[in-house]
């Protein structure tokens, strides 16, 4: 009980007195980072909002931001998912292009196809150690100098349970892990 009511004051404290999750704002420093650097960049989320109700709005957070400045790519598997993001969205939705579907097959056919290089990407797609690997492993090679990794939940479940360890131990990558919610990692290849 002490949860749900907690829960339901930290959405009106959001609301109604301006409070912004502390997830929201990892991701728009480093959306914001990635702008002030970055002539048109190419951006990725595994994983839309999946609930009116969610609270950490990362697509509508992304999208809010790179506008028409760069292309911004969300995979999500389940479409009444991209359905609820888009409506979340309003009307930065059209600055969104989603892809349906399993992200992994998603984002190998975009790497082979299109993407040569990816500036910005939040892996927040399943609660599935193994999955988060998958996703990265396919897209590792368009990270250049200067990009930016957020992965969500990696203190939760198994998420970060191999990516974590990768990613500290890789001369490439400078990483942090924020204890915000269930944990942010924050990388940049070096």
């Amino acid at each position: 009980m002490y949860f749900k009511i907690r829960k339901r004051w930290n959405r009106v404290k959001r609301k109604y007195f301006g409070f912004e999750r502390a997830h929201r704002s990892v991701l728009r420093d480093a959306v914001n980072e990635i702008l002030e650097r970055v002539d048109q960049p190419l951006l990725i989320e595994t994983g839309c909002i999946r609930t009116l109700f969610e609270g950490t709005e990362s697509t509508l957070t992304i999208a809010r931001l790179v506008r028409d400045r760069g292309r911004f790519y969300s995979f999500e598997l389940r479409p009444e998912h991209i359905e609820t993001s888009r409506q979340v969205c309003g009307e930065f939705d059209r600055f969104v292009t989603y892809l349906e579907g399993d992200s992994v097959a998603n984002l190998e056919r975009l790497v082979s196809d299109e993407l040569s290089r990816i500036d910005f990407a939040f892996l927040d797609s399943a609660n599935d150690g193994d999955h988060i690997w998958r996703e990265f492993q396919v897209i590792e090679s368009c990270f250049t100098p200067g990009s930016i990794l957020v992965c969500d939940d990696v203190l939760w479940a198994d998420k970060g349970r191999i990516l974590v360890p990768h990613i500290k131990n890789n001369a490439q990558w400078e990483s942090e892990i924020r204890n915000v919610e269930n944990g942010m990692m924050i990388a940049h290849r070096i």
